[in-house]
């Protein structure tokens, strides 16, 4: 249940990890995202049905030598809410985001840091919060040639 003392930096879970945890200069993993909404709420589709509904977007910072592809996002659900007269794409519940990762030839070996850094706007059935955002860390182990 959302109540006056929301805090907006915790509203969902992001949780971020790359799949397989450790590559090779030259090979080819996955950083996946994984997002919960809380019961009863949800957040805009990355493809909203409104133009002035705010989209779910995922941006990823890698350090230098690792390369991230265009992130995958899931089909968003329609659903109808007494406060729009539209049919609105949204996500609710666990879903996940994922994106292409690469290591370079020159990347140097050791444990670097990917950020998933989510911006969506939160909305219970009868209101929307503020637009926010979360930044969730996965780790990538380099390992040498």
């Amino acid at each position: 249940m959302i109540g006056p003392a929301l805090d907006l930096a915790t509203w969902l879970s992001v949780s971020a990890r790359v799949e397989p945890v450790r590559l090779r200069p030259g090979e080819r993993g996955r950083l996946v995202v994984e997002v919960t909404v809380p019961e009863g709420c949800h957040v805009e589709s990355h493809d909203p049905s409104e133009p002035w509904l705010i989209p779910t977007v995922l941006g990823v910072e890698a350090p230098e030598g690792i390369a991230v592809g265009e992130v995958a996002y899931p089909e968003g659900v329609e659903r109808t809410f007494d406060w729009s007269p539209a049919v609105l794409r949204v996500y609710r519940g666990t879903f996940e985001l994922s994106a292409p990762v690469k290591v370079g030839p020159g990347a140097s070996p050791g444990s670097v840091a990917v950020l998933a850094r989510l911006s969506y706007q939160g909305c219970t059935e009868s209101l929307c919060l503020m637009p926010s955002e979360q930044v969730a860390e996965a780790r990538l182990e380099i390992a040498t040639e």
